[in-house]
């Protein structure tokens, strides 16, 4: 699901930010023209970039997209194995948008502070790359970017903690960093702005979800594969979350008296070691797609009826001592 979101999110923001009409629009800018001609040399004269000709109007070149004013509003360098680092002279896009590196496994080094200068970026995507770190301290300058909306650094090679000063951005509602090496906790204060999905699976993570988490805008968390403990009671009875993924963490709680949000769709907490009971509010689960509890400590009878009887025993199994439909009957004394 947190796929599917992110297509549409990238999807119908690139449609409003670039549904401009090309006859109406003015030739490109020299000072982008010039910034644009620097970043390609940084990246090697790539074959992908052939269309980037000074003789021609930039704004009709491949992998860019400018507004009526003829500025580059955006730039996506894609699918290539570009041996170089995220060139610096991005930051003379001064305009830009929306800036994306994606499928570049030979793109390495930091992600450059320069980047983080640009006021007017809504989105970041920085996706399958070899960038290894987020060159200097950002703290200051990353609170700059007040319209950011979308950030993905998903499968990448970074690591260190997750920067708490990503708190400071109003508007962000997209947060992938799944797939890195980061470390430390979870920082707090990232719901409390409009964030409305976050996905930190697939790293080293460690401490407890913020109790903050369970209230704010946010509707989606995955931080499955991760080594998070605690207890995650609060998480779920939040009026707004949908889409809970945490499997394959140490979370150890008594889920018994539990209550779940009706909003639920999707939730998958196996490989933990869950204890206690399944909580009877699982009955009311009516919207639920998909459910994974197995692999936990959980015991006694699963509750009968509503959503249970559509969930097969792959939902339930491998816990210390469940029992009853869709498992084995239970032994009564």
């Amino acid at each position: 699901m947190a796929n599917l979101t992110l297509s549409l999110s990238t999807f119908l923001t690139f449609f409003v930010l670039f549904s401009t009409s090309p006859s109406l629009a003015a030739k490109c800018n020299s000072g982008d023209l010039k910034a644009l001609m620097s970043i390609k040399q940084s990246l090697g004269n790539p074959k992908i970039l052939s269309s980037w000709n000074p003789s021609t109007d930039c704004c009709t070149w491949s992998r860019i997209q400018c507004n009526r004013a003829g500025r580059v509003m955006s730039i996506s360098i894609r699918d290539t194995n570009v041996p170089m680092t995220i060139p610096s002279s991005i930051s003379d896009l001064t305009a830009l948008i929306s800036v994306s590196f994606i499928d570049l496994p030979g793109l390495t080094g930091p992600i450059p502070a320069s980047l983080f200068k640009l006021t007017t970026l809504k989105v970041i995507a920085i996706i399958r790359t070899s960038v290894s770190s987020i060159a200097g301290p950002i703290s200051d300058s990353i609170a700059k970017l007040s319209q950011l909306d979308t950030l993905d650094l998903s499968s990448n090679e970074l690591t260190g903690p997750i920067p708490s000063s990503l708190n400071k951005l109003p508007k962000l509602r997209f947060l992938d960093m799944s797939h890195n090496h980061l470390t430390g906790s979870i920082p707090p204060g990232l719901v409390k702005g409009r964030l409305s999905i976050l996905i930190l699976s697939h790293n080293l993570l460690t401490g407890q979800i913020p109790k903050e988490y369970g209230s704010g805008d946010l509707e989606i968390i995955n931080a499955s594969h991760n080594q998070l403990t605690g207890d995650l009671s609060f998480l779920f009875s939040a009026n707004k979350v949908t889409d809970i993924d945490l499997a394959w963490n140490r979370f150890a709680f008594d889920m018994s008296n539990v209550v779940f949000s009706k909003k639920l769709t999707d939730l998958d907490l196996s490989h933990n070691s869950i204890t206690g009971r399944v909580p009877s509010s699982i009955r009311d689960l009516a919207e639920v797609r998909k459910m994974d509890l197995s692999y936990n400590q959980l015991c006694g009878e699963i509750p009968s009826g509503g959503i249970t009887t559509n969930l097969g025993a792959v939902s339930f199994a491998h816990n210390k001592c469940l029992c009853g439909a869709p498992l084995s009957p239970c032994h009564k004394p």
